[in-house]
């Protein structure tokens, strides 16, 4: 396993994981820590995919070709992988399945207009929810990077946040009178932006048919 860090300090980590190639042979859970060894950690200013593939050429060196290679989609572990096997030394390349479908969603909905509606209410909720008694309700934070590998997050979130303003009167002074009160208008734009398509980008195959419509 091969994955690098967004950043640390002035350098980036490239770590390498070995996992036991029969390990769902051995047990039904998923690897955890105790299943997995640390082949190397090395920092650098930046990787390319000249520098990533001769850091696996020197534990090639040492351990001998893995029997596959799991990856994200990053075109410098990409590059590394293709220069390994001009020099002799292939294995076969997994990509990992949540970043795959991450970059999947990122083709389909990064430029789509009401995306980036939705995103913006989010951030108009989060604005007014912090600092205040219901700070507990604002959106989960989502990095500008990688952001479709956690968008899920928001959409779950936003799919709760609807549900918590049903139809009919609230209580005076009750958390759900208060919530109304401090993002009526945050509440109707999401409204008008999530829907239960939107919510099915996430993993229901219907989204796939309709491409062309988050609402």
């Amino acid at each position: 396993m091969i994955d690098g860090s967004l950043a640390l300090g002035a350098g980036t980590i490239v770590a390498v994981l070995a996992l036991d190639a029969h390990h769902h042979h051995l047990t039904e859970t998923a690897p955890g820590l105790g299943q997995v060894r640390c082949l190397a950690v090395s920092v650098a200013v930046s990787w390319t995919g000249e520098s990533i593939a001769d850091l696996l050429k020197r534990l090639i060196a040492t351990v001998g070709c893995p029997a596959a290679y799991l990856k994200d989609a990053g075109s410098a572990l990409h590059k590394a992988i293709g220069l390994l096997e001009e020099q002799g030394l292939a294995s076969p390349c997994i990509d990992d399945i949540s970043h795959a479908v991450a970059n999947m969603l990122k083709r389909r909905y990064q430029a789509h207009p009401k995306f980036a509606t939705f995103v913006a209410a989010c951030g108009r909720v989060s604005a007014k929810l912090k600092h205040t008694l219901l700070a507990c309700l604002a959106p989960p934070m989502v990095q500008t990077k990688a952001r479709f590998m956690n968008v899920h997050r928001l959409v779950t979130w936003a799919d709760r946040w609807l549900n918590l303003s049903p139809a009919g009167g609230a209580r005076a002074g009750s958390t759900l009178a208060k919530l109304r009160a401090c993002c009526l208008t945050c509440m109707q734009s999401l409204d008008q932006t999530v829907s239960r398509r939107c919510h099915a980008t996430m993993g229901v195959p219907e989204a796939a048919q309709n491409p062309g419509t988050l609402a």
